[in-house]
């Protein structure tokens, strides 16, 4: 007899579940990542604190960013000094980059003397130069940053050595030495005070170009390129120079072994270059030699049979994509006139 044994029903599936609202179906980031983020953000925050801290923000960086390489000597010496350079035309204008506003030549010169003079491990510079000179104020403003260092401690030392050249602004930057070495290839001097401009006037008359300036007095436009050059603007221009040339003179004549009827003599502040070995004879430069002898110099101001001599240079700021800037775009200009101690072949 056969018996059929009926199977018990399967239960019923489970309904599906509803699909996830869109917004719960994106992958979520990582928890690792945004702390990843956080960090970059707060480091990049201190670095551009820390690397752009110019007068702009107040005043000198408390702690200048500088690096420090030994090029000579020991070590364990029993002197430490900075080697800095001053190189080219002296003007403190950012170079623009496509990451930004890269400091000038000259701040960063600044910001390396200023560096060495708050760290008192160090006992004298070794600034060597090469330039033409440059921009009035500028060439002031390192001239006040070295003597700055010297008044800092009565013992510290600063030693010029020239290369090529230290004319004008250059030789200006040279008298906060306590000596100057130059080669015996060195062109010095050019002391005295220059602004330049181009005038356009006749050119515009030819052309049918016709200047267009609203000024709220007759000297408010100082040459003005495409006016007729006038004697009372001249004039008042030749007042600043002057005065400028004043301030030159007044600091060679405090520095240098000579007064001013010695200089008036043989026309040592006239604007003219001098070669050695007439600089030295004229008393324009201390001694003549190589950079061994300006190292030797160095040592023996300081009374130091030894020494370390470091090269610090301005530590450029790394990239970084948080202080990455698109450079602007700007539309040619006139030549600028500025005061100038420069010599000008």
């Amino acid at each position: 007899m056969n018996v059929s044994q009926d199977k018990p029903a399967e239960p019923p599936l489970p309904p599906a579940p509803p699909p996830l609202p869109i917004s719960r179906r994106k992958r979520r980031v990582p928890v690792f990542l945004w702390i990843l983020l956080a960090i970059s953000l707060v480091l990049n925050a201190i670095w551009f604190s820390g690397r752009f801290s110019f007068g702009w923000m107040g005043g000198a960086s408390e702690y200048p960013p500088v690096e420090a390489t030994l090029a000579w000597g020991d070590e364990e010496g029993e002197a430490q000094v900075a080697i800095l350079y001053l190189d080219g035309v002296i003007l403190d204008e950012a170079t623009q980059t496509f990451f930004g506003d890269e400091p000038s030549p000259v701040a960063m010169l600044i910001a390396e003397i200023q560096a060495v003079t708050m760290d008192y491990n160090y006992d004298a510079i070794l600034l060597m130069i090469d330039s033409p000179g440059g921009g009035v104020t500028a060439s002031d403003e390192i001239y006040r940053a070295l003597m700055d260092f010297k008044q800092s401690h009565p013992d510290r030392k600063i030693v010029v050595h020239i290369e090529d050249m230290a004319a004008s602004g250059g030789y200006y930057a040279a008298l906060a030495a306590d000596e100057i070495v130059a080669q015996p290839t060195s062109i010095v001097g050019s002391i005295g005070v220059l602004i330049s401009a181009v005038n356009f006037h006749k050119l515009g008359e030819k052309i049918g170009i016709e200047d267009v300036t609203l000024a709220s007095s007759d000297n408010k436009a100082l040459l003005n390129a495409l006016d007729p050059v006038d004697p009372e603007h001249t004039a008042i221009l030749q007042q600043v120079v002057d005065d400028m040339y004043g301030r030159f003179r007044g600091l060679v004549l405090e520095h240098r072994p000579f007064d001013a009827e010695f200089a008036d003599q043989h026309n040592l502040l006239d604007g003219r270059i001098f070669t050695l070995p007439d600089a030295l004879d004229l008393g324009l430069v201390d001694r003549v030699g190589y950079k061994d002898l300006s190292r030797d110099v160095v040592l023996e101001l300081l009374n130091a049979s030894s020494g370390a001599f470091y090269e610090v240079s301005y530590a450029s700021p790394s990239f970084s994509i948080f202080s990455a800037k698109v450079p602007e775009v700007k539309l040619p200009s006139l030549p600028r006139s500025r005061m100038m101690y420069l010599w000008k072949p």
